[in-house]
């Protein structure tokens, strides 16, 4: 039986060595992800052959993530068979790259069908474009930036501090019931989810190795942003907060961060700003700053056994 355990943030020192030992472009393979939405997937790892087994609820029994590390994947693999045929479940994997996909193909020929999960698709923009909102296609983003100039002229935006831990999580408190009485009607869940998960990251910001910004008027704050490193030449934007009544305070949070993660970090090259969970509000959202790319990844389900 593979002894696995609910993420505790303190876990950080041996997690994340694994999951950033493949360098995987995706928001999944993310130390903050896993512990912030734990609740919301019922994230649970296990460290086994040098690698860490990651599995979490679904609608079909326990899905996994691919056993991040180093070494042959093969004995973790085998450990998941085992540990989803003893729930009498047939093994399904997500969050599975190109790589991976191909991998389990040769590895494992005809034993899995797969399918694009385009719902979990990572959104990955040039940190440079969304610094400075160049050409005609941002030309919108521009303009609602500069309703905010009008609005509240003199705004700025700083670096994110321990102080600025309550007004955030006032902000998010105010936004989420908002949000709640505007998207009632389309049952939204995630909203919750969301929220929960935002509060867990500001409560522990410096264990997970979070950063942000945060954009204010004198004394106001107008919103928010935070996320860490994925890989070297990718930045996860994990979370982002403004006051919706605030016109251009939402595309103010995200370019302000753009800026601050390219003067911080030279190497990086895209911001991803995670999927859009299939939601068509969210999906608009982030196709309006026309992606560079959308990552794509792949479900695998088991089809029959060896």
């Amino acid at each position: 039986m593979i002894p696995f355990q609910t993420p505790d943030v303190r876990d950080v020192t041996w997690v994340r060595p694994l999951l950033e030992s493949e360098g995987l472009p995706l928001c999944d393979y993310s130390f903050p992800v896993l512990f912030c939405w734990k609740a919301a997937y019922g994230f649970q790892y296990a460290p086994l052959h040098g690698r860490l087994l990651i599995r979490l609820r679904s609608t079909l029994g326990h899905a996994y993530y691919w056993p991040v590390g180093e070494g042959d994947p093969t004995p973790a693999l085998e450990a998941l068979l085992q540990d989803a045929h003893g729930e009498g479940h047939p093994l399904r994997l997500i969050a599975l790259t190109l790589y991976h996909k191909h991998w389990l193909e040769d590895a494992y020929p005809g034993r899995f069908r797969f399918e694009e999960a385009r719902d979990g698709f990572d959104y990955l923009y040039d940190v440079n474009r969304l610094a400075d909102l160049p050409g005609k296609k941002l030309h919108g983003k521009r303009n609602h930036i500069h309703r905010l100039d009008e609005a509240c002229p003199g705004w700025s935006w700083a670096p994110l501090t321990p102080a600025d831990i309550g007004p955030c999580l006032a902000l998010d408190a105010a936004w989420h019931r908002e949000a709640l009485s505007r998207e009632a009607v389309q049952g939204l869940s995630t909203l919750d989810d969301e929220h929960h998960a935002l509060v867990l990251a500001l409560e522990h910001l410096d264990a997970l190795g979070l950063e942000g910004v945060v954009l204010r008027w004198g004394d106001q704050v107008l919103g928010f942003s935070l996320g860490a490193p994925l890989t070297e030449t990718i930045f996860d934007v994990h979370f982002e907060r403004a006051l919706g009544q605030v016109q251009g305070a939402f595309p103010a949070v995200n370019r302000s961060f753009a800026r601050y993660v390219r003067e911080k970090y030279p190497k990086i090259r895209y911001l991803d700003r995670e999927d859009d969970m299939g939601i068509p509000g969210l999906r608009k959202a982030k196709l309006s700053y026309y992606p560079d790319y959308l990552q794509v990844n792949y479900c695998a389900v088991e089809t029959r056994a060896p």
